[in-house]
C-alpha cells in the first residue's frame, strides 16, 4: 500500500512539473511575440512568424500591375506568367513585399480560389472574379489582384504557404496622406519615420493619431508647412532622408 502511495505522489509531481514547464514555455512565448511587436512593429512580427515558411517555398511570385502580369518563379528560374488586374486609383493594391498566410476555396466572386497575404492594414489577397475581361487590361479592383478562375485555381494548387509574393505599382498617382488614410504609401511614411526615430508605433499602414505627430516633428525639424499631412515636399524630403540612412 505504502509502495502505491509513493507511485501515486511521484505520478502528481510528474504531472505538475509538466504543467508548470507547459504553462512557463507558453509565458515565455508569449513575452517574446510581445517584445518582438513593441520593438519591432506587427509587420516584423509578422515576418519572424513567416520567415521560416518563406524559406521553405522554392517559388516567388513578382505581380507588375503597370503590365498587368504576374511572373511566378521557381528555384529563381521564371516558371509561369499570368494575366491580373489590380486595385484602381481610389482602392489601390498593397505594393510592397507580403507571405501568403491563408489559402481556400472560395466560389462565387472568388472563382473558387484564394490567397490571402499578411497585410496588416486589411483583407488582400489573390483570387479569380466574374469580369475575367477586365484581367490583362485595367486596374479595377477593391486592392486584391485578380486573375483568370482557371488561372488562380492552377496557382492554388502549386503555391503553399509562406511563398513570398512582390507586388510593384510604378505609375500609382501620388495623393497626400492624412489621419484616417490606409494603405502602402502610409506604411512606407510609417517605416522611415521609424527609421528616423521620429514613430516609435507599428508600422500598419493606417494613419492615426501617433503618425500624424510625428509627421509634424519631421516637418517642424525640417522647416516645413506644420499640417500634418504628408504633401509631396513632405514626401520627397521624407525619403531622401530615409534613403540617405539606409546607405549611411
Amino acid at each position: 500500500m505504502a509502495v502505491i502511495n509513493e507511485k501515486n505522489r511521484l505520478t502528481e509531481k510528474i504531472l505538475f512539473g509538466m504543467r508548470y514547464f507547459g504553462v512557463l514555455l507558453a509565458v515565455i512565448f508569449l513575452a517574446k511575440i510581445l517584445i518582438v511587436r513593441a520593438y519591432f512593429g506587427i509587420d516584423e512580427t509578422m515576418a519572424v512568424s513567416y520567415h521560416y515558411l518563406s524559406s521553405e517555398s522554392p517559388y516567388r511570385i513578382y505581380i507588375n500591375l503597370d503590365e498587368q502580369i504576374m511572373y511566378v518563379f521557381k528555384n529563381d528560374e521564371l516558371y509561369k506568367t499570368y494575366p491580373v488586374s489590380g486595385g484602381k486609383s481610389k482602392s489601390p493594391s498593397p505594393t510592397g513585399e507580403w507571405i501568403i498566410i491563408h489559402k481556400a476555396k472560395w466560389g462565387g466572386n472568388f472563382g473558387g480560389a484564394w490567397l490571402g497575404l499578411n497585410v496588416p492594414w486589411g483583407k488582400y489577397g489573390i483570387h479569380g472574379t466574374n469580369k475575367p475581361w477586365f484581367v490583362g487590361r485595367q486596374n479595377v479592383s477593391g486592392g486584391c489582384i485578380r486573375m483568370k478562375n482557371e488561372d488562380v485555381r492552377e496557382l492554388y494548387e502549386y503555391i503553399p504557404h509562406g511563398t513570398k509574393v512582390i507586388i510593384v505599382h510604378e505609375s500609382q498617382p501620388f495623393r497626400n496622406l492624412k489621419d484616417g488614410d490606409i494603405g502602402s504609401d502610409v506604411y512606407k511614411v510609417q517605416t522611415a519615420l521609424k527609421a528616423l526615430g521620429y514613430y516609435n508605433g507599428w508600422c500598419d499602414g493606417k494613419y492615426g493619431e501617433n503618425t500624424k505627430k510625428a509627421v509634424l516633428e519631421f516637418q517642424k525639424d525640417n522647416n516645413l508647412a506644420q499640417t500634418g499631412i504628408v504633401n509631396i515636399s513632405t514626401w520627397e524630403k521624407l525619403m531622401k532622408q530615409y534613403e540617405d540612412s539606409i546607405l549611411e
